[in-house]
């Protein structure tokens, strides 16, 4: 059974909406994964009508447009998306990789020292991009915007973070707030998507 059969089979038998929309999430960004692009945008459209799907929608449409060389609609996006889940740390990582390649540092540093805070240091940020860290043996992406400085704006994003949260960085994962969304799954990590490394929200 494909995975397009599943998520329509999954939608006939009355699944509950958080797994229609995390199908749904995956099945776009295999398509962007693979370079179907339009398959992608069609399955992140079809989501916007989930109220839960909301936030994956915006993320992920937000990544096609910076694909796409749209920048203004993917700023847009990522916005609206970071204000639906405020609590979701790869939101405003894809908002501060777009701000860096629309030329905004201070704001693109700004945006990452936010995320930081979120995700609970410089580590689980990197690992929400599929970007490889000194102490990650996983395979990064190849992208327009290399791992180093990827890691180069989380370095200097962590001197905006209060020091509290700079001692997360630890192995040590008490109180730290649970990532529940991945990027892509364990594939993203192994392929490059486009111009750079993205988040790619699941639900």
């Amino acid at each position: 059974m494909t995975l397009t059969a599943l998520v329509m089979a999954g939608s006939a038998v009355g699944a509950p909406t958080g797994d229609k929309v995390t199908l749904r999430s995956q099945l776009g960004i295999i398509y962007a994964q693979n370079g179907q692009y339009e398959e992608s945008k069609k399955e992140f459209v079809t989501l916007l009508e989930e109220p839960t799907g909301r936030a994956a929608a915006l993320t992920n449409l937000g990544n096609l447009a910076v694909l796409d060389g749209k920048l203004d609609v993917a700023l847009e996006n990522y916005q609206q998306a970071a204000a639906i889940d405020t609590g979701d740390a790869g939101i405003l990582l894809d908002y501060g990789l777009a701000l860096k390649m629309a030329g905004r540092d201070d704001d693109a540093t700004a945006a990452f020292a936010k995320a930081l805070n979120k995700a609970g240091g410089e580590e689980r940020a990197a690992y929400l991009l599929g970007v490889r860290t000194d102490s990650d043996t996983s395979k990064g992406k190849v992208t327009k915007l290399s791992n180093e400085e990827i890691k180069a704006m989380l370095a200097k994003a962590r001197t905006r973070v209060p020091e509290a949260t700079n001692a997360s960085t630890s192995k040590d994962t008490t109180g730290r707030t649970q990532i529940v969304s991945r990027p892509g799954g364990s594939r993203a990590a192994d392929m490059g998507v486009g111009p750079t490394s993205f988040y790619w929200k699941e639900k």
